[in-house]
Order: C-alpha cells, then sequence, then structure tokens
C-alpha cells in the first residue's frame, strides 16, 4: 500500500510531464474601472435626483401610452425572440451541466443471424442461424480533476445570464422606441394645430384681399400673392395628416399588431413634471443599472470560464467506467450466470502531440476575453457620452423653453395691440394678421422644444437603464 501512494504522485508528475504547454498565451486587456473616468462637469454638477422607477413611462401621466407600452412589451415578436434565446442559453447551460454528472445507460440489442462455422463460434451455433441477445448497462463518470466541464458549465451559465440581461436592455429600447414615436405623434398633433391656424389666417388674408380688390382698394397681384400660399398650406396639413398615420402604423408595429389597431390611437395628451437631474453619484452606478453593461459582464465572466476550461484541457484527464449485463447466443441462458459479464475501471486521456489543437483552443478563448473586456470598456464610455449627451439637451431644452415662451408672450401681446389698433380704426386688420402671423412661428417653436424635452426624458431613462429595478438583470 506505501509504495502505491509513493507511485500514485509519481505516476501523475510524469503526466503532467508530458502534457502539451500554454506558455506564452495570456489576455492582454484590462477592464476599467469606472470610477477612473472622468464624468465630467455636466454630470458631476446635475441636482441628484432619485432613480427613476422600473415604469417609467408613467412619468408622463398619459394611460393611452401606459397600454401602449404594455402591449408592446406582451405581443412584441423582438422581445418573445430575445425571451427564446435566453430559453436556448439556459437549455444549453443545462446540458452543459449534465456532462459533469454521473452518465448511466442501458443498452440492448437482439438481432437473427448466421454464425460462421470457420471462426470462434461453439457449436451447436457455428454455421447455423440463431439469436444473438445482449443487454447491458453502463456507469461512466468523468472525475474533472481539473474542472475542465465545470469552468465549462459555468460559462454557458454566465452566458445565460448575459442573455438574460440583453433580453432587458432589448426591452428597454422597445419601451423607449414606444415612447418616442408617441413623443412624435404629439408633435405632430401640435404641428396640425398650427397648420390649421395659419390655413384659416390665410383663408381670412385672401377674403380681406377680394373685398379690397372688389372696392377699389387692392390689386390683383395681392389677391395671387395671397390665394399663391393656400396651397402650400393646405399640403402641409396633409402631410402632417400622413405623417400621424405613419406614426400609428409604427405605433401598432412596435405592438406586434397591424396597421388597423393603430388607428384607434387617439391624440396624445402628455405631461411631463420630472425634475432635472440625475440620480446618486455616476458612473459607479451605472455600471449595475444598465442592462447592456451588465450583459458585458457577464460574458467577461463566462470568458474567464472558458479559459479556465481551455487551460483544464492540457492536463490528463481520467474518467471511470463499469458496465454489467448478459450476452449470450439464443435465448435459454440469456439470464444465467454463464451469460453474465461485467467489467470496471479508469480510462485515461493525456494530450501530448496534438498538433497545436489545445494551444488554439486556449488563444481562441483568451482572445474571446480581450473582446469581451474592450466590449465592456466601450459600452461603459458609451453610456456616459450618452448620459451626458441628453443632460446637455434637457438643460439646453429647458433654457430654450423659458425663452421662447417669452417670445410667444411678447408676440401674442403685440397681436392684442394689433386687433386694439384695428378696432380704434388706427391700422388694417392685415396688419392684425402679420402679427399673427409671428405667434403662430413662435408657438411651432415652442411645440418642438416641448417635445424634444419629452423625447430627450425618454433617452435619458435609456441611458440610465431604465429603472430603479436594474438588478433584475442579474
Amino acid at each position: 500500500m506505501k509504495a502505491l501512494h509513493i507511485a500514485i504522485p509519481s505516476i501523475f508528475g510524469l503526466l503532467l510531464a508530458g502534457c502539451a504547454g500554454m506558455s506564452g498565451i495570456a489576455p492582454q486587456s484590462s477592464i476599467r474601472d469606472a470610477n477612473t473616468l472622468d464624468a465630467g462637469r455636466t454630470i458631476t454638477s446635475a441636482p441628484r435626483i432619485k432613480w427613476p422607477k422600473n415604469a417609467w413611462w408613467k412619468a408622463y401621466h398619459d394611460p393611452q401610452l401606459n397600454d401602449l407600452v404594455t402591449q408592446a412589451v406582451s405581443g412584441s415578436p423582438t422581445l418573445h425572440n430575445a425571451k427564446a434565446r435566453v430559453a436556448l442559453a439556459q437549455a444549453f447551460a443545462d446540458s452543459r451541466g449534465s456532462a459533469a454528472a454521473p452518465q448511466i445507460g442501458v443498452d440492448a440489442s437482439s438481432l437473427r443471424e448466421r454464425f460462421t462455422a470457420l471462426q470462434f463460434i461453439p457449436p451447436p451455433w457455428g454455421g447455423h442461424t440463431d439469436w444473438n441477445n445482449s443487454i447491458t448497462a453502463t456507469l461512466s463518470y468523468d472525475l474533472d480533476l481539473w474542472g475542465r466541464l465545470k469552468s465549462g458549465w459555468q460559462a454557458s451559465v454566465d452566458e445565460a445570464r448575459a442573455s438574460a440581461a440583453e433580453e432587458q436592455q432589448i426591452r428597454l429600447e422597445l419601451e423607449s422606441a414606444v415612447v418616442q414615436s408617441y413623443v412624435g405623434l404629439a408633435m405632430a398633433f401640435s404641428l396640425r394645430d398650427i397648420a390649421q391656424e395659419h390655413l384659416a389666417q390665410l383663408e381670412q388674408r385672401s377674403a380681406i384681399e377680394r373685398r379690397r380688390l372688389a372696392a377699389g382698394m387692392g390689386t390683383q397681384m395681392a389677391v395671387t400673392e395671397v390665394e399663391t400660399r393656400l396651397p402650400v398650406a393646405q399640403a402641409r396639413i396633409e402631410e402632417i395628416d400622413a405623417h400621424i398615420m405613419v406614426l400609428k402604423n409604427q405605433l401598432a408595429a412596435l405592438a406586434g399588431k397591424g396597421p388597423g389597431s393603430g388607428e384607434s390611437i387617439t391624440r396624445p395628451k402628455m405631461t411631463l413634471d420630472s425634475p432635472l437631474g440625475l440620480p446618486d453619484v455616476l458612473p459607479a452606478n451605472l455600471v449595475g443599472k444598465r442592462p447592456d453593461i451588465v450583459a458585458c459582464l457577464w460574458r467577461i465572466e463566462a470568458a474567464k470560464n472558458n479559459i479556465k476550461a481551455a487551460k483544464a484541457a492540457f492536463y490528463p484527464n481520467i474518467n471511470l467506467v463499469a458496465f454489467a449485463g448478459f450476452q449470450a447466443l439464443g435465448f435459454g441462458q440469456l439470464a444465467s450466470n454463464a451469460a453474465a459479464l461485467a467489467g470496471a475501471g479508469p480510462a485515461f486521456s493525456l494530450p501530448i502531440f496534438d498538433g497545436g489543437h489545445l494551444r488554439a483552443g486556449l488563444s481562441a478563448s483568451t482572445a474571446g476575453y480581450d473582446i469581451a473586456v474592450e466590449t465592456y470598456n466601450e459600452t461603459l464610455v458609451r453610456a456616459l457620452e450618452q448620459v451626458s449627451d441628453t443632460l446637455v439637451l434637457l438643460q439646453s431644452e429647458f433654457g430654450q423653453g423659458e425663452k421662447t415662451e417669452k417670445a410667444l408672450a411678447q408676440a401674442e401681446k403685440a397681436h392684442e395691440f394689433a386687433l386694439a389698433g384695428y378696432r380704434a380704426g388706427l391700422s388694417n386688420y392685415r396688419h392684425a394678421l402679420d402679427t399673427y402671423d409671428l405667434v403662430l412661428e413662435q408657438q411651432e417653436s415652442l411645440a418642438k422644444i416641448r417635445t424634444a424635452r419629452l423625447e430627450a426624458y425618454a433617452a435619458l431613462m435609456l441611458a440610465l437603464g431604465g429603472g430603479s429595478s436594474g438588478d433584475s438583470t442579474q
């Protein structure tokens, strides 16, 4: 027994010495610490607010929007596809995990054969036809001494978790797409109101010029100048109507429905009173909140385990095998002791010369790790950029909105003065209509700025990773 204890380490030493080499193969990339990135003054100086809730779109206070997002999440083929990929990744992980467990099986066969009389077939079967029967139970168990199977299984589990995080990212992007389209629909309705007002104003001016022409106070040129603009204004309304229909179709498609379901969508009624600012301290907390960053982290973990599995493949492997059963010619003695067979023992495998196959596998796994790390680094930098950009836009739109509201108030005041002058006989009605053009211009500018703010808020939610339930992706 003592000799055996001495022999076993010696045997393993010789086996390890004969293994293929893995020297010179190592990862080249390193994970960037989020706290070492300069977030910039826009982010660091922003007022601190709470993290938005998971259903962040409810900040718009529009029940129809809430219903559209719910329909999109439940009916989108894109999201269903992502869920199926998660299930596929989990099934693959389960399959790889089962390889590390003991494998037990039963094989049975019964063949009608004519046995040759010129080999080792005993009488009375040699030269005759009979049944060749066999039933065998087998047991095999890979000891996985170096963790090759375990590391491969863990890599698959990490990939499944990355797929789940990617599903969350797709869901977030789908929610954002619905909100963006809905915001665009709201602006289209606002622009249509302004276009209608503009058309009505042109029709009033056309009527005035025709009356002036009939009274001998105007010219045909003045009438033509006004009426030339009427078809353009009418075409603008038709253009907006077409855009409204396209946006409704787009919302229906995002929900996985046909264009007909978009016809029931009514005019949006959106308000947004969320404070301007950022939650917590970025970028550290952003790492655990954005599903795409979480997915990158899981892929790095998967790459680490793939490297472990690739390294373990260089070492000798031992597989325990056992079998027992019965084998006999004919059925008469199939279950007898004489027909019994059994065996057990270890099976060794040792890679020595494989033409570089194992080194290539390790190189591929190492390159996969470098790719995963650099993808994470790029995603982290891009995430900070997106947060900063959207916050800059929100701050700018707040400022532009205040200035445009003041300009609109001045235009409305000028229009009121023009109307008062017309009623007092100090000016003509054309002057009042001219001032109303300025009102409409400022109304359109303000509608676009407010729309841009609604869009920027949705973009900020996307940049932050949605809501406060970011750990659900992990």
